[in-house]
């Protein structure tokens, strides 16, 4: 609520906007639509397409520099967050830039 009157006026002025907010769920992803709809400008939905062990990877290798009393993300964390993960569907009608990694 706070920020939509924002990126409203600045899509509506003609600003490009990059937002880097989850879009994880259809739900998440309709506010995306509400926004660049409203203002009646084009967007791109960049979808970034990798698999879960290297995120899991990736996740352990920035956490090996934390100090040891640093929380950080836990397989099981990261299992139970994606798991509620929808990859965008062609009905959602976005237009998806995918990024694909192995």
């Amino acid at each position: 609520n706070a920020l939509s009157p924002h990126i409203d006026d600045l899509l509506s002025r003609g600003v490009s906007v990059v937002l880097d907010f989850p879009g994880n769920t259809r739900i998440q992803r309709q506010w995306f639509r509400e926004l660049f709809e409203g203002a009646n400008v084009e967007h791109e939905l960049h979808f970034i397409d990798v698999p879960d062990d290297l995120c899991k990877r990736q996740l352990q290798q920035r956490s090996a520099a934390l100090p040891a009393d640093t929380a950080w993300t836990t397989d099981a964390e990261f299992d139970a967050i994606t798991a509620w993960f929808q990859p965008p569907a062609v009905d959602e009608n976005f237009n998806v830039i995918h990024h694909e990694r192995e």
